[in-house]
């Protein structure tokens, strides 16, 4: 774990491994409909936290990569639309979650923060599974190919760079001591290395 690349590498590994406990914690793999509400928030917590490390694995992996020129794109001429059957009824469906490629660094997460006023009554029973569900596969696709979202994500990051945007600014993780040790040690050196990474950010040369 001298060199980034076996950081990131671990790091992903290590991040494969969590939220593989939160799928088995909640049977995931099991698609249901409901959730406990302890439950659900438990799972979330981690997997925000999860979420957080995995997007900074991914900028750290971004800014290491050369990016070849953009090829300009050619104008197409939209196709003229078939016409639907008199009567037909076009049905539309939510779009899926998807996983949040941005250049900002997010900040730290604290999973036990349940954004309640002292004295509120909070709510109980089961709460819809779906939107958890989603977040886990999101995640769960970006793990299974992070080069092709670390490539997305640098030339983000090269535009927010040409447009003059500040530079991103990666905070200590504060929760890091409730993850597993393995986990807890890559979430605690990513802000020194990001950070050491994009010290040329502000760098025109």
């Amino acid at each position: 774990m001298s060199h980034p690349p076996d950081l990131i590498h671990h790091g992903l590994e290590q991040a494969r491994l969590a939220l593989w406990a939160v799928i088995n914690m909640t049977n995931a793999q099991l698609r249901p409909l409901t959730l406990r509400r302890s439950l659900k928030q438990k799972a979330m917590g981690r997997l925000k936290q999860i979420e957080v490390i995995v997007r900074r694995l991914l900028t750290l992996m971004a800014l290491a990569l050369q990016l070849a020129p953009v090829r300009p794109r050619t104008c197409l001429t939209p196709a003229t639309p078939t016409p639907l059957p008199e009567g037909t009824q076009i049905v539309t469906f939510p779009a899926p979650y998807r996983f949040a490629l941005s250049g900002r660094i997010q900040p730290p997460v604290d999973p036990e923060a349940s954004g309640l006023f002292p004295g509120s009554v909070r709510a109980s029973g089961p709460v819809p599974a779906a939107p958890f569900l989603a977040r886990v596969s999101a995640l769960y696709k970006v793990l299974e190919a992070p080069e092709l979202y670390a490539k997305r994500l640098a030339r983000s990051l090269a535009r927010q760079r040409k447009r003059g945007d500040p530079k991103p600014v990666a905070l200590p993780m504060a929760s890091a001591y409730r993850l597993r040790p393995e986990l807890g040690v890559i979430a605690t050196a990513l802000p020194g290395l990001l950070n050491a990474a994009l010290e040329t950010w502000d760098n025109s040369s």
